[in-house]
């Protein structure tokens, strides 16, 4: 039976394997040599991960202004390879009394049909979850990583130029810092937005990237096709009016506004006429208020409605 490792010594062995993993890429033999010292037992990984966090967290410690940590005059700034020989208790325990706190948690967000749920961060990021949306937020020592599995999101985004945050939806992924902007899901098509900043753009499945400033819309769609980055910074705030439970219309047809309004309610707005839903619209509406919309529709177009259940029908007589 083989001698079992003590604790004590993983921790030293994962703490010098965070310093050379940090201090460069890993050539291909020293990544398998690494690979190969996680798999050996089962409490290597957990190890390594923490002291990943806690060299993570004396980089930043020594990046904040002076008056963020307030340390004891005497005190000597902790040099970054303490790691090395102080192990990793002393390093969390140090960051600990510095008052910093890492989150390593994975959560879940949902929001039903016509919910929008405001979500803050741990990180201090403000996230709004638009209608029937799901997403999954994971923060580790390197980065923030949210993935959109379905639906839209806003983000404002906390600055952190030692982690950044990362959006992934569908096989596209969208990295800033301190940055605003939403991204949607829908089958095959994902939609950036951008309000404030910088986001860069990037398909896992080719070699695409883009840049999309402030007030700059991208609109990928799956099968290798370009980016598309066009500047419309009204649209993206007349997109953006969900997050105040508002719908405005400013040229869209009648088929695009009922589609819309079918993203929140259970009351679904069926355009019969091809002619009446290819009309085109101008105002402002609630999200949650299907019935209002078809009375306006009704009477400035000159239509006709009739419920059903659970739905309602638009024609022109």
């Amino acid at each position: 039976m083989s001698e079992v490792q003590p604790a004590r010594e993983i921790d030293d062995e994962a703490a010098l394997w965070a310093v050379r993993s940090d201090a460069r890429e890993l050539e291909p033999k020293t990544a398998a040599e690494l690979a190969a010292w996680l798999s050996g037992d089962p409490r290597r990984q957990g190890a390594y991960l923490r002291a990943q966090a806690a060299l993570s967290l004396v980089d930043r410690a020594r990046a904040l202004p002076s008056d963020a940590l307030r340390p004891e005059p005497a005190a000597p700034a902790l040099p970054r390879r303490a790691l090395l020989a102080w192990g990793i208790g002393g390093v969390a325990a140090a960051m600990g009394g510095a008052g910093v706190l890492l989150n390593l948690r994975t959560e879940a967000f949902t929001t039903g049909l016509g919910e929008i749920r405001r979500a803050p961060l741990a990180d201090g990021t403000q996230m709004i979850l638009n209608t029937d949306s799901a997403l999954k937020v994971q923060f580790t020592a390197r980065r923030r990583q949210v993935d959109v599995l379905r639906g839209e999101a806003w983000f404002d985004v906390a600055h952190d130029t030692q982690r950044p945050f990362i959006v992934r939806a569908g096989g596209t992924r969208f990295e800033a810092v301190g940055t605003a902007f939403s991204v949607r899901q829908r089958g095959e098509r994902t939609d950036l937005q951008v309000t404030d900043g910088l986001v860069a753009a990037s398909r896992s499945d080719s070699d695409q990237r883009a840049e999309v400033p402030a007030g700059h819309r991208l609109t990928i769609a799956d099968g290798g096709q370009p980016f598309v980055v066009t500047p419309d910074p009204a649209a993206i705030r007349r997109s953006l009016a969900w997050r105040q439970g508002e719908l405005v219309l400013d040229g869209e047809t009648l088929a695009e506004a009922a589609a819309e309004f079918n993203r929140y309610n259970n009351l679904k707005i069926i355009v019969e006429d091809p002619e009446l839903g290819g009309e085109r619209l101008v105002g402002l509406f609630r999200t949650g208020d299907p019935e209002s919309f078809v009375s306006s529709v009704t009477t400035l177009l000159d239509a006709e409605v009739r419920r059903e259940g659970e739905t309602l029908r638009l024609w022109r007589p």
